[in-house]
């Protein structure tokens, strides 16, 4: 059983490799004709083959964000009062379907240099300046405003634990409030610390399956769905305020066929931890995400009226089990 499941995912991989090919085949012309890698270009789950570097970054280190409400100038989604923290560029995470490669390809390569062609996932930098950036960043401005930690990498990655606990130490006295957005059971570490300024702390995660077959070709390098439920479990006990983002909810896979009966999955245990707050979205097509995706799965994926019927689903389920949550549209 484990020789043809391990016979049919190489079959797949290889299929995926040259459907990547084909796909890409004036991507990979241009990659030859600069003397480049074309392992560089392709995404290998294997955290030996990131390439680390360093940027300035310039205070202050919160700046504006479309993640909040309507009301206040937002997308609708309620994820701070119109402001975010980003400290990084890259996410080591590699989830295959994250927005925020294309835009650091499309806007970040003259700042950031060469190394952000490479795959995402594949690409990290660090300020080398954080500390006097944090220094030079007057908190007390944002003071009782929540700030978003953080919209386009992981806060609790094991390369930033350092830096996030040295911003944390610096706002939270100044009265600054977080929702801090992780994937990461590292979060964890931060608890007794974070215990002491409970009512300006939102901890969230995003979970976009429990079929652990597909979570590891969406989310190659993230920690084990059930994890990330036991840290928002773990955090309800310390009495923090908690959220999970049902996000993004995948159309139908040749390994996880029926998304309604996954997404009762996620919705019954949440059923027995009730975190304060419960968002869902669907997969979106948003940049190279979607041959990204079918070059993991190695499949088509069709996400075409896929939103509006499994927003239905979720609000039912929600109504099974007696929770409040709400849907981000497209």
């Amino acid at each position: 059983m484990i020789n043809s499941t391990k016979i049919k995912n190489e079959k797949r991989s290889a299929a995926a490799y040259k459907a990547w090919i084909t796909i890409n085949a004036k991507k990979i012309k241009k990659i030859q004709e600069q003397n480049s890698k074309l392992e560089d270009f392709i995404f290998d789950s294997k955290s030996k083959n990131i390439a680390h570097g360093s940027y300035i970054i310039n205070p202050p280190l919160i700046k504006k964000s479309m993640l909040t409400t309507v009301e206040k100038g937002g997308i609708g989604k309620q994820l701070s009062d119109g402001w975010a923290i980003n400290y990084a560029v890259g996410c080591t995470h590699a989830c295959r379907f994250c927005y925020v490669d294309n835009i650091h390809k499309r806007y970040g390569k003259k700042r950031y240099g060469k190394l952000i062609e490479r795959s995402w996932g594949n690409y990290f930098l660090i300020p080398s300046n954080i500390d006097e950036a944090i220094e030079k960043t007057e908190w007390s401005k944002w003071k009782g405003i929540e700030v978003m930690m953080s919209s386009t990498h992981d806060p609790y990655l094991p390369h930033l634990l350092k830096i996030t606990h040295k911003i944390l130490e610096k706002a939270l006295p100044y009265g600054v409030n977080f929702c801090i957005q992780t994937r990461s059971p590292l979060l964890a570490k931060d608890f007794p610390f974070l215990i002491k300024y409970k009512t300006q702390i939102r901890i969230q995660t995003s979970i976009s399956t429990l079929n652990n077959e597909l979570a590891r070709l969406i989310e190659p390098r993230v920690a084990p769905p059930k994890s990330r439920l036991e840290l928002i479990n773990r955090a309800k006990e310390y009495g923090f305020n908690t959220g999970v983002i049902i996000a993004p909810v995948f159309p139908p896979t040749k390994i996880r066929p029926s998304p309604p009966e996954d997404l009762e999955s996620i919705i019954k245990e949440l059923a027995k931890i009730r975190p304060d707050n419960i968002y869902g979205e669907s997969l979106h097509v948003r940049g190279s995400n979607i041959s990204e995706i079918e070059f993991a799965l190695g499949e088509k994926v069709n996400v075409k009226n896929f939103d509006m019927n499994i927003e239905k689903i979720f609000y039912n389920l929600l109504m099974k089990y007696n929770l409040k949550g709400k849907w981000w549209r497209e």
